[in-house]
């Protein structure tokens, strides 16, 4: 462990001298006329020299043709040639002088070249930047070197029975701590059972909240159980020189995505911010704007030319508009907002929304409109189309009924617009609503006592009130009979199928006790036509039906026999 920390003690200034130094040493120095053709601002990042999967040395500059990359690659093949050669006892790193390069050797073999452009990128001198190289590789293959020995090879293996044996008690202690959280939160959920509210809203249901929570926990034990064996898997790789380059690698795919994630976090934290901020102000202004309704609706504020039902549909119509507003602020301040698959997607979204909401925004331009036209309000008795029923829902983009028989319809909003509304509820407060039903009589019913028995019959009907009174109208005189109309006027809409069964019902009995009969539906009887198809009050005096006379020719004598 102490050589590895010299090892990175000794690496550390060439880092920092690499990430460092900038353009404006450069400038200090003399440059050659190769140099001055490209510029320092047009080298290429530094390479990496690896050894055994860990960077050693960083190669900041290219030479000739190879880029600083390729000149890695060949010097960490070089590196590794030179960690295997088991006749290299000596392991020391030299550096021969020659004109104008540094030779980094091992031994009789030649590891890298440092040329002055090296030494310019880094802002040392060049045989300064080589006995730095040389000590960097020398101590970086030794440690390798130690690596494979046996008696290293059979610590490591014991360090890593250690380690399994550990990773099995982690793994012990992870199940035991989710099934104490879950104890823990089921003994919280029997003493205060319920479901997640906002307000009146039920958000989460309770069974829905158990299995949320259930499935977090069987989350958080798999996401600490990956985590514990991937630093496992870390560790015990990294004792054996063959598996030590994976080993960084996967370390690196767990701490890689935690750093980007954290580093975004926290530059995007002003943004955030402002976010938030932006989100403060709408919700707040929502809460002032349902209140502001609130008042209209419960009629302790009373607008002009603007009725108390229109206050909850407003109210949603300004939140929709008020949250609109506050996304069209805050969009670029959102995560990724301005990069081009944002973009992008944006776009695409917004195609597809305009292409397959056409039918929606025009069942919410409908909706809009039936707010504010009055056509109808829940709890209203209607018919609309051929659905009769009451309003139970109005939304913005249909409205549901509910019939007599308790089946639910569904209706667009659109079609609502296209089609004519009955609405039975709206004045019967005030004026009242007219029930009427027709009756056909005889003509030789006074037509007075028909008028009088469909008034005594309408009053006596429960839910038709008496004053305005009912009245009859005779709507057509037929062929055979008289139709006559019963008007009554009620203030119960929702109770005008009980009511009007019992009108029927009473118009029945009226009759029969009156011995006044009924001529619909429809019959057929035989009857002397002779006879005036009149009231008998109305009757001229001492009239006498005529009568048919059926008989023999009067030679023969017979008597004629008359016929009624």
């Amino acid at each position: 462990m102490t050589t590895r920390r010299s090892a990175a003690l000794r690496l550390l200034p060439a880092l920092l001298t690499a990430l460092v130094f900038s353009p404006v040493h450069a400038h200090s120095q003399s440059v050659p006329a190769q140099v001055e053709t490209q510029g320092p601002e047009t080298l290429p990042d530094p390479a990496p020299v690896l050894v055994g999967g860990m960077p050693v040395v960083w190669v900041p500059a290219g030479a000739g043709p190879y880029t600083p990359q390729i000149r890695a690659d060949r010097i960490s093949r070089r590196v590794d040639e030179a960690i295997h050669d088991r006749t290299w006892h000596d392991p020391r790193v030299t550096v021969a002088e020659t004109e104008g390069t540094s030779e980094v050797r091992a031994g009789s073999r030649l590891l890298m070249v440092v040329t002055p452009l090296d030494a310019r990128a880094l802002g040392a001198p060049r045989a300064a930047v080589a006995q730095q190289f040389a000590r960097d590789l020398e101590v970086a293959i030794r440690e390798e070197r130690q690596r494979y020995a046996p008696s290293t090879l059979i610590r490591a293996a014991g360090y890593g029975v250690v380690a399994t044996l550990i990773l099995a008690a982690v793994i012990w202690l992870i199940r035991r701590l989710i099934q104490w959280l879950r104890a823990l939160i089921n003994q919280f959920r029997r003493r205060r059972p319920g479901s997640i509210r906002v307000q009146k809203v039920e958000l989460v249901s309770a069974r829905r909240l158990t299995q949320l929570i259930g499935r977090t926990l069987v989350a958080l034990r798999v996401v600490l159980i990956v985590v514990a064996f991937d630093l496992y898997l870390t560790y015990v790789l990294g004792l054996f020189p063959w598996t030590r380059a994976v080993a960084a690698r996967l370390l690196g795919y767990l701490l890689t995505p935690l750093g980007v994630i954290a580093s975004a976090f926290v530059g995007y934290l002003p943004k955030l911010l402002f976010v938030i901020v932006i989100g403060a102000v709408i919700y707040t202004a929502i809460r002032i704007v349902g209140l502001f309704f609130n008042q209209i609706r419960e009629g302790r504020i009373v607008l002009a030319n603007f009725p108390a039902e229109w206050a909850d549909p407003t109210n949603k119509i300004v939140r929709v508009l008020l949250v609109a507003f506050g996304i069209v602020i805050a969009f670029p301040y959102l995560p990724a907002s301005e990069s081009p698959a944002f973009a992008g997607v944006s776009v695409f979204m917004g195609v597809l929304i305009s292409l397959a909401s056409s039918s929606a925004l025009s069942n919410m331009m409908a909706g809009i409109v039936l707010t504010y036209t009055g056509a109808f309000r829940v709890g209203d008795r209607v018919k609309v189309g051929e659905s009769f029923g009451d309003i139970i829902e109005t939304t913005l983009l249909a409205t549901r009924v509910r019939t007599i028989k308790n089946e639910e319809i569904t209706i667009p909003n659109s079609v609502v617009l296209g089609t004519s509304t009955l609405n039975y509820s709206r004045s019967a407060g005030t004026l009242g609503l007219i029930l009427h039903t027709s009756v056909t009589i005889g003509y030789d019913a006074p037509w007075r006592k028909v008028r009088d028995l469909l008034i005594e019959a309408a009053q006596a009907t429960a839910g038709v009130l008496r004053e305005p009174a009912p009245f009859v109208w005779q709507t057509a005189l037929n062929d055979f009979y008289v139709t006559y109309e019963i008007n009554a006027y009620t203030n119960e809409p929702r109770n005008m199928i009980d009511i009007y069964a019992a009108l029927h019902a009473n118009i029945q009995d009226a009759f029969y006790a009156a011995g006044v009969e009924i001529m619909s539906p429809h019959f057929t009887a035989v009857r002397d036509g002779n006879t005036i198809a009149i009231p008998e009050a109305s009757r001229p005096p001492g009239y006498r039906a005529p009568v048919f006379r059926v008989g023999d020719t009067p030679a023969s004598g017979s008597t004629a026999v008359p016929l009624r």
